[in-house]
C-alpha cells in the first residue's frame, strides 16, 4: 500500500511496484516532458538522469513498457492530451491517472475510458484493498 506521503502522485507510483495489479506505461513524449519539468526545477543533469532511470526501472518492474504509440486521437483540443490518449489506446489501458484538469474533464473519454486524479485512484485502491483483507 502507498505510504500515504501526502503526495498522491508519488503514492500512485508506489502502487505500480505491485506488478500483479498494475502495469505502468509511458511514452517518449512523457519522458521528454518529465525531463523538461525536472530541468525547470533546476535539478542537476545527474539527478534528472537518476530519476528517469528509476522511472524506467519502475515501468519494467511493473510489466509495462515504453511505447511510442501511433497517432489516433485528434479530437481533443490540447495536443498533449491527445498523445496521452494515444498511449492509453496503444497499451489497452483500463484507465488514465492524471492531474491535468483538461484531461480529467474528458472522463470518461468516449464514454469508456475513466480518467481519474491521483488522489482518487489512491483512495479507491486503499478502499479496495481494505475490503479484500476483511
Amino acid at each position: 500500500m502507498p505510504p500515504g506521503t501526502g503526495n498522491s502522485a508519488a503514492d500512485c507510483l508506489s502502487l505500480a511496484f505491485d506488478g500483479e495489479d498494475f502495469r505502468l506505461f509511458i511514452s517518449p513524449h512523457i519522458i521528454r516532458n518529465l525531463t523538461r519539468v525536472l530541468g525547470e526545477l533546476s535539478l542537476s543533469e545527474q539527478l534528472i538522469e537518476g530519476y528517469l532511470e528509476a522511472v524506467l526501472d519502475l515501468v519494467e518492474a511493473s510489466g509495462g513498457e515504453v511505447i511510442d504509440p501511433p497517432r489516433k486521437s485528434f479530437d481533443v483540443d490540447d495536443f498533449e492530451n491527445n498523445l496521452i490518449i494515444d498511449l492509453s489506446l496503444a497499451c489497452e489501458a483500463t484507465l488514465i491517472v492524471s492531474d491535468d484538469t483538461d484531461l480529467t474533464d474528458l472522463s470518461p473519454w468516449h464514454g469508456r475510458m475513466p480518467i481519474v486524479r491521483p488522489y482518487v485512484f489512491v483512495e479507491r485502491m486503499v478502499q479496495a484493498r481494505r475490503g479484500l483483507r476483511r
